[in-house]
């Protein structure tokens, strides 16, 4: 009897203490400062950040006093948000996250705003992990999703909110899902209007580097009349970089131009690698995959598949340089096809060892549109039509639908051999002096694609999407390859 009572005691006193370790942190949240900040939004005073802890440990309900200091003592969703938003330095600071689901606001809205350095956010580790061991980690099994599902029903839709609005800060984030981000007509507006991460900040100083991450099912609708501002729905940048490793983008919704990514200023920059742009739609038109309206991408190894809408799979006046990628137009845009570009003479467009395809019969593999428009292509591509443009020589015209699937790695799989006669293979050393001299004269970074290539190192371009070693003297367009020959 002694050992229940005292038991019971023990529990009593933990929670009262919990309660009293919670209320103290609102209070003291809620006297912060504002954050320092190089960009010119809404806050305009300096602070001097707090040191933050070199780990943080966080679980869905948390442990202990929720300090975060272990997975005994972990912080819960609120706390976690509040670390993100609040006044910690967290620069040399890596947030460990077990598997749960954590809803980025108490209502439906914005989600939760960050100014400031993360060094890391890594999810993935199991709820069974004690003290600091970080040895229990498997991302496919232990989930760590971020979400906007503040009603619970498991879909983006009213009552939701968006996940992470970047205002500043270097981030990185690894082994997490985003999912069910989303903003209502009355919160889509022109410079906040992605549900799953918007990035607008100092374009030198903010940028979210994803590794090894899904988003997935988040939506944005539009206010009325003005479509074109609610896009971009995984990831929506306006100033800043994103830098994409092994990331997803699965079966988002736009009102229009751009289903998953969408740059809207010269001051917008992203880099992708070995990603799947799959599932995702816009409701009216343009960039039913990615919408580069302006700014400027680099991409290897991505494919961009089975994304139901009009208005190309690719799309925009920005600036593209394609290495090693499949893009495929959707059968129901019998118009715009894979990819429609824009881009002036003073941006910059390369492509080469790609696949441009349509699923449709008239559609284009590329389309440059309009007057004084300019792009390049450096060779090794197989398509079917294009409009408006020549291609090189040693490019390989296939009008006949190219026979592929997508495979549970997330790769287009087909095969060679189908083609016949081709005009040429790409070297590994091709592809790379290629990229590197993709230099757009509006970019923020200066000799963008010598950046890119420094980014990923010049080995991850003579891998395929799955990491398959290609024959270095015969590479396979697109992003799968099946190791040709000499």
């Amino acid at each position: 009897m002694k050992n229940k009572l005292l038991t019971i005691s023990k529990i009593g006193l933990l929670a009262f203490t919990i309660l009293v370790s919670q209320a103290c942190q609102e209070d003291y949240e809620m006297v912060d400062p504002p954050m320092i900040t190089d960009y010119d939004d809404d806050l305009d005073e300096e602070v001097v950040l707090q040191k933050g802890l070199e780990s943080y440990f966080v679980t869905q309900f948390g442990e202990g006093d929720m300090d975060g200091t272990s997975w005994d003592q972990a912080m819960d969703v609120a706390g976690f948000r509040k670390l993100l938003s609040g006044s910690i330095d967290l620069s040399k600071s890596t947030i460990y996250m077990s598997q749960g689901k954590y809803v980025m606001s108490e209502t439906g809205g914005l989600g939760v705003i960050i100014r400031k350095d993360i060094k890391a956010i890594k999810g993935g580790y199991s709820l069974l992990s004690e003290g600091t061991d970080l040895t229990n980690r498997r991302i496919d099994t232990y989930k760590t999703v971020i979400s906007g599902d503040v009603n619970g029903n498991n879909q983006a839709d009213s009552g939701d909110c968006g996940l992470l609005l970047v205002k500043g800060g270097i981030i990185g984030i690894e082994g997490v899902t985003f999912q069910y981000g989303y903003l209502s007509n009355n919160d889509a507006k022109s410079n906040e209007c992605g549900s799953g991460i918007y990035i607008n900040g100092n374009v030198n100083s903010t940028s979210v580097e994803l590794t090894d991450c899904i988003i997935r099912d988040c939506k944005t609708e539009a206010v009325n009349g003005q479509g074109g501002v609610a896009g971009g729905t995984a990831i929506l940048i306006a100033s800043g970089s994103s830098k994409l490793n092994n990331v997803k983008f699965l079966d988002n919704a736009a009102d229009s131009r751009g289903g998953a990514i969408r740059c809207n200023s010269n001051k917008a920059v992203v880099f992708m690698n070995n990603c799947l742009i799959t599932g995702n739609s816009v409701r009216e038109l343009f960039g039913v995959g990615i919408q580069i309206s302006s700014g400027h991408i680099c991409m290897n190894n991505t494919t961009i598949v089975g994304n139901p809408g009009k208005g190309a799979a690719l799309n925009g006046g920005g600036s593209f340089m394609l290495a090693n990628s499949t893009i495929v137009g959707h059968d129901i845009d019998q118009e715009y096809g894979a990819f429609r570009c824009e881009t002036s003479i003073d941006g910059d467009t390369k492509f080469i060892n790609n696949l441009l395809i349509s699923e449709n019969s008239t559609a284009p593999s590329f389309i440059l549109n309009g007057a004084n428009k300019e792009a390049y292509s450096m060779g090794y591509n197989l398509y079917q039509r294009v409009n408006n443009f020549t291609m090189d020589v040693s490019d390989t015209a296939y009008p006949t639908l190219v026979n592929g699937n997508l495979t549970e790695e997330g790769v287009y799989k087909w095969n060679i051999d189908q083609i016949g006669q081709v005009g040429g293979y790409a070297t590994k050393q091709a592809v790379i002096n290629a990229v590197k001299s993709f230099n757009p004269a509006a970019s923020p970074m200066v000799n963008l694609g010598e950046v890119f290539v420094e980014w990923m190192g010049e080995d991850a371009f003579g891998l395929d999407q799955r990491g398959v070693t290609r024959n270095p003297d015969k590479m396979q367009m697109g992003a799968y390859d099946a190791v040709l020959s000499n």
